[in-house]
């Protein structure tokens, strides 16, 4: 199975994004909108994923996405709140930063 029929599958979107550069700063995308995120990029990133729109990202402790195509299931953060008012997930967003002294392009598809 192909990456874009194992994205498409189940009735699944195909939705690319506009180019992002990931900086020396951390940045977040809400990823809400996606079960799965399909990420290319040019170099090195810091990643996690979190329900808070600050971005922020833990050089010693996330994990680092090398250069390259890669897919990654969304998480579906449901808090108790959330789940005791039966009102559905949290927003999700997808935290970045470089690792090396460059920018590094990251083009993103939403699935």
């Amino acid at each position: 199975m192909s990456a874009i029929e194992l994205a498409t599958a189940g009735k699944k979107n195909w939705s690319v994004q506009s180019v992002v550069t990931s900086a020396s700063s951390a940045a977040a995308i809400d990823v809400s909108s996606a079960s799965i995120i399909g990420v290319h990029l040019s170099a090195e990133i810091y990643f996690n994923f979190s329900t808070s729109s600050s971005a922020a990202v833990s050089t010693g402790n996330d994990l680092k996405l090398g250069a390259g195509l890669t897919f990654l299931a969304v998480p579906g953060f449901v808090t108790d709140a959330k789940e005791r008012a039966g009102s559905g997930k949290d927003t999700a967003y997808f935290h970045h930063q470089r690792v090396s002294s460059s920018d590094v392009t990251m083009r993103l598809v939403f699935c």
